[in-house]
């Protein structure tokens, strides 16, 4: 089964498009942008079942490999890829038989900025929620763009995921 990229950008067709499109060339993957869904901030009262939270975890739970790429704001994930990370608690709450369903996944990171320095602790809200979700942490990797072009020590790391993503999938 194909692993599953969710695209988590301000900008839909930004530098880290660039970086998960370069994955695409490597190893066979699907594309969720979450810029393409109407999903609301985490509510305790629940009031936004309606929006397309649930829809995109039925999307999300057909794959056995989340490749979650987003470029680094302020050190951390961008805005939109925090909400979807806040929703899950919708599957701890609400959703409970959805939320088990990720135990056992794989959960892989990929970061995109503008230069080669990188924010280990990027990584980490990420690599605690696998843990807390019962699911498998498969890494991180970080990617630049410099002058419009995807760096090549960028590209090497992107190679790397996907052969792991090659020994996985067999």
């Amino acid at each position: 089964m194909q692993p599953l990229i969710i695209l988590g950008s301000a900008r839909s067709d930004g530098n880290t498009r660039q970086a998960v499109e370069y994955l695409k060339t490597l190893h066979d993957c699907e594309l969720l942008d979450l810029n393409d869904w109407n999903f609301s901030y985490y509510d305790y009262q629940h009031r936004n079942r309606e929006d397309d939270f649930i829809r995109i975890i039925e999307r999300v739970l057909q794959h056995d490999t989340l490749i979650f790429a987003s470029p680094i704001y302020w050190y951390t994930m961008s805005a939109l890829m925090k909400t979807f990370f806040d929703r899950l608690s919708d599957l701890l709450k609400i959703h409970k038989e959805k939320g088990r369903q990720l135990r056992g996944k794989t959960m892989c990171v990929v970061s995109c900025n503008g230069d080669a320095e990188d924010y280990p602790s990027f990584a980490k809200p990420f690599e605690l929620s696998a843990d807390y979700l019962g699911m498998h942490y498969g890494g991180y990797t970080h990617t630049w763009v410099s002058q419009g072009e995807l760096s090549t020590v960028a590209k090497q790391g992107l190679v790397k995921l996907a052969l792991q993503l090659q020994k996985t999938s067999k």
